[in-house]
């Protein structure tokens, strides 16, 4: 038996027309608020005013700030923690997807830090305090709306990194699945792939298995994720497939899924290294990378989870050999990834060249001593082999 200790603070409003009640929530942590958002896009789809209308109704001063790419940069973060500094402001709501929350969690330390934030990024230093943060996810993906770790990049340093802060948490999250009806196929793709490797790669493909009980409701969550995010693909305004792919997204990184075991994370490693050179959506670079990466490790150890994950998740057929059920495994799950889901499944036509393979393994392996532990252990050579496999 294993002992844990599970607490989220985060209170989670789910559900249409639940953002009627942002003004009064956000009024109940401060007055002066940065709003973060992206590239413009809820603008242009309505979500904007749906936030903006509560917000004024509350009597609240917003102060924006916008332009927060995907796999955000430290230098976006420094641009907005002057906006936030500027103006006073004494809590942060951030619209958007993984990129525009993460970027908002180093936001609320900074207000209180007079230095870079790549100092917070990499914790050389600790802020006294945090701003509360707010959060209103616009698609489901990694579930950032939900947790205490942020993921900020350094072009300069060609680095990824992920620091974990209890500031960094949400107070609030407005999750309200009819905001995703607007984002596109290949976003829709990108989100859904990158919820199915929270669960495969860091929570139930792991050398310590978890309980039966969690392991079986991460493969509830899979087999819904695998189920409707084609739906969703096809049909984006459908309610059903949208409410599912929502609440996975939020669920995943709660919390609730990392108890009764450990968690490991080879593949988001991994793609960090990609990341650190080329500007890849992440859900995209890691849906490349989880097939290649299973047919690298299989073996005698491996093929028993892959299999189970198959015939729990993927309609696999139970009663196979195991390795044959595991090769099935791995080739339905390519079949999502690349033909459900249209993702492209090689690296080299996304602009990865190979002359940088071995640079980009040596980036993902280089915080955790040259080898990333996990189910199997792999080394930078490792890496770079399963980076050329996916080329």
């Amino acid at each position: 038996m294993q002992n844990y200790v599970y607490y989220n603070p985060t209170k989670l409003y789910f559900g249409d027309r639940q953002l009627e009640k942002l003004g009064e929530v956000v009024r109940s942590y401060g007055s002066r608020v940065l709003l973060m958002y992206g590239q413009g896009s809820i603008k242009r789809n309505g979500i904007y005013e749906a936030v903006m209308n509560p917000l004024k109704a509350a009597g609240l001063q917003v102060f924006e700030f916008h332009g927060v790419e995907p796999n955000p940069q430290y230098r976006t973060v420094n641009r907005a923690a002057d906006v936030c500094k500027a103006n006073d402001c004494d809590v942060v709501l951030a619209v958007g997807g993984g990129s525009v929350i993460d970027a908002a969690k180093v936001v609320t330390q900074a207000k209180f830090y007079d230095g870079d934030c790549w100092d917070l990024v990499t914790q050389q230093v600790t802020a006294p305090q945090g701003l509360p943060l707010i959060a209103v996810p616009t698609i489901a993906s990694a579930g950032s709306e939900n947790d205490a770790w942020a993921v900020i990049s350094n072009a300069d340093t060609q680095q990824k990194l992920d620091p974990w802060g209890e500031s960094f948490q949400p107070v609030a999250v407005f999750v309200d699945p009819t905001l995703t009806y607007t984002v596109g196929k290949y976003q829709t793709a990108v989100g859904a792939s990158d919820i199915l490797s929270h669960i495969i790669d860091i929570r139930y493909f792991i050398k310590e298995h978890k309980i039966a009980f969690v392991n079986e409701m991460m493969e509830a969550m899979a087999r819904n994720v695998i189920k409707y995010a084609p739906i969703a693909i096809a049909d984006p305004s459908n309610e059903e497939a949208r409410e599912n792919l929502s609440w996975a997204s939020t669920l995943i990184t709660g919390g609730i899924m990392d108890q009764g075991g450990t968690t490991d994370m080879i593949l988001h490693l991994s793609e960090y290294g990609i990341a650190a050179y080329y500007e890849i959506p992440h859900g995209h670079g890691i849906g490349i990378l989880m097939p290649r990466w299973m047919t690298y490790i299989l073996n005698q150890e491996t093929a028993p989870v892959f299999y189970r994950f198959g015939v729990q998740c993927l309609e696999i057929a139970p009663g196979m050999e195991v390795m044959e059920g595991a090769k099935a495994t791995i080739a339905a799950l390519s079949d999502w990834l690349y033909n459900k889901l249209g993702l492209e499944r090689h690296l080299s036509k996304l602009g990865v060249e190979e002359s940088r393979l071995h640079d980009m393994a040596v980036k993902a392996t280089e915080r955790t001593g040259g080898k990333l532990n996990g189910i199997t252990t792999l080394t930078t050579e490792d890496v770079e082999n399963i980076f050329r496999m996916c080329l």
